[in-house]
């Protein structure tokens, strides 16, 4: 490379009178630097073009030639037509681009182009000042990918949707499923190299005009003009394809992803909105079983409102103490004497507008959240203290409450509840913890080294509704219990059923045998009742024939009578 820039552009050449503020200010910065002589056509360069690049030469006589094949071909185009306009540029105008550029890595990752004139001394356009920044350093780019990050998509889109006032399209987002096991599984350098893949992968498989996009975690968009339903169905079935295998030296690993689409201007005309609603149906395709892409739904989104509506205004009532929380008593009854012997805890919820909450809307939202920490805390709290009163005028009395896969996760809940037991000095026999859904457990092992603890305490520890979902045999050879609950599933048509009454019977005789207690529950009518006691020996019964859940202060009250 010459070392003399004289020699090369000629001491009047209008790139050698620049050349100190262009050394100082390359030396000041990490953005490419260019300079072009309108007369010559030559271009005065940084040094990192040379030391990235591997440029022979401080001063080129076609920038375009030399820079071109580093640049991704679908996006040649943007640059040679920015280079085009330099010969025609005027005195203040800007030019402007973007697109992606080879690093020292080998990897391409995207970059802006701005370039202005400068005039001589009569006002003519004499030069072109040009700057290459990396979008990653400006923070319009992922720094893992390389792709455009959110806020570039979302300055993109709204290009889109007011470059005309007829435009139509579709905005699309891909997010991988689990992919957070990935990382845990094989390291978060794995899971940056995985994306960095699945990038590429992608893009290469898009049409040229779409661009792809690096939202938060793992998650891409792009839009789409003029598309209809079915194309995009084409275009997701190509993603799902290149997603399926993420490649490294040592392992291949399968991964799906699942999509969510929205159309403008149909559900929406700005980009809060669509970006809303594609996320919102991206997470609608994951509820229906992952792997799949689906259009947004206003059904479906009116629904997800009012979940989050409902999520906030329960964070805020568990950050008040639960105040909005209260718990019902359902009595269970001794099968054989029909008296009371103790009841279930059940949680219940007031609304913003004082109505009662239905269980089955509320609690899996608490479980999904992770809320049922606090709640279940408060719950065992009121639950013990409650039931303690109540010992007062029946030493024996017995208080089920439910516990979830959830809290067992939970590390502190052995020492809340041992603490608890203490404080209100009342006898752990007389507590019994109820596990749900056990359709969801999956380690057994976990779960009975969990319950074993307060199995050591004196708790009870029930399995509750077998026979619902995947409560069956199997979980129940599993689980060490004292007790077994056999679902109202079971019971609601004993009387009219051989074929349950024979179920129930010998469910019940199995459960003896090993020496399980058995509640069972949804009881309704007295001749129901009567075949449970007398031919089917249960334990302890459990339904409405015998009382609804009530409020402490009435459960109290019957309690009384």
């Amino acid at each position: 490379m010459s070392t003399n820039l004289f020699l090369q552009v000629g001491e009047d050449s209008p790139l050698s009178r620049i050349k100190t503020y262009f050394d100082a200010l390359q030396n000041s910065a990490d953005e490419y630097f260019f300079v072009n002589d309108l007369n010559t056509g030559q271009t005065l360069l940084s040094k990192n073009f040379l030391r990235d690049f591997n440029f022979p030469e401080e001063i080129v006589e076609d920038f375009s030639a030399i820079i071109m094949p580093f640049i991704w071909h679908d996006d040649r185009e943007i640059l040679e037509s920015a280079l085009g306009e330099i010969d025609s540029v005027n005195p203040g105008d800007e030019i402007f681009g973007e697109f992606r550029l080879l690093n020292r890595d080998g990897e391409y990752g995207w970059v802006s182009l701005r370039m202005t004139a400068g005039t001589d001394e009569f006002g003519q356009p004499e030069l072109v000042a040009g700057v290459i920044a990396r979008m990653d350093l400006k923070q319009k780019a992922d720094p893992v990918t390389g792709l455009l990050n959110r806020n570039a998509f979302q300055a993109a889109l709204m290009r889109e949707l007011n470059s005309s006032p007829d435009v139509h399209g579709a905005v699309i987002f891909i997010g991988l499923d689990n992919f957070q096991l990935v990382n845990e599984t094989y390291g978060h350098e794995f899971g940056d190299n995985a994306l960095k893949q699945l990038a590429q992968d992608i893009t290469n498989i898009l049409p040229p005009d779409i661009r792809l996009y690096k939202l938060d975690n793992d998650m891409f968009a792009f839009f789409v003009e003029d598309v209809y339903p079915e194309e995009i169905e084409i275009i997701f079935s190509s993603v799902q394809l290149c997603m399926r295998e993420i490649r490294n030296v040592e392992d291949t690993i399968f991964c799906t992803a699942s999509g969510g689409a929205t159309f403008y201007p149909e559900d929406a005309n700005d980009v809060t909105s669509l970006m809303r609603y594609a996320e919102v149906a991206l997470e609608f395709a994951r509820k229906k079983g992952r792997d799949q892409i689906a259009f947004f739904d206003t059904e479906y989104y009116d629904r997800w409102r009012y979940d989050i509506g409902m999520q906030n205004l329960m964070q805020n009532s568990i950050a008040r103490g639960c105040e909005d929380f209260f718990l019902c008593y359902q009595p269970q009854i001794d099968a054989k004497t029909g008296k009371l012997t103790g009841a279930e805890a059940l949680l219940r919820w007031y609304d913003k507008d004082g109505s009662v909450v239905a269980p089955m809307q509320f609690i899996p939202m608490l479980e999904r959240s992770r809320m049922i920490i606090p709640v279940g805390h408060w719950i065992i709290e009121n639950a013990v203290k409650t039931a303690k009163k109540w010992q007062e005028f029946m030493p024996n009395f017995e208080i089920s409450v439910n516990i979830s896969l959830y809290q067992l996760e939970e590390q502190l809940l052995f020492e809340f509840v041992k603490d608890c037991i203490e404080r209100h000095q009342i006898n752990p026999n007389t507590i019994v913890f109820e596990l749900t859904e056990s359709n969801k457990v999956y380690d057994w092992e976990f779960v009975n080294k969990q319950f074993n603890e307060f199995h050591d305490l004196g708790i009870k520890i029930a399995m509750d509704d077998f026979g619902m979902g995947y409560a069956n045999l199997a979980f129940l050879k599993n689980f060490k219990c004292n007790q077994v609950k056999i679902d109202r599933m079971f019971v609601e048509d004993i009387v009219n059923s051989e074929y349950d009454r024979e179920i129930v019977k010998h469910v019940i005789m199995m459960c003896h045998a090993v020496g399980m207690q058995v509640c069972v529950e949804g009881i309704e009518d007295e001749a129901t009742y009567i075949y449970l006691r007398d031919v089917c020996d249960a334990d302890l019964i459990q339904g409405f024939y015998f009382g609804y859940p009530e409020t402490e202060d009435v459960f109290t009250k019957r309690f009384n009578k």
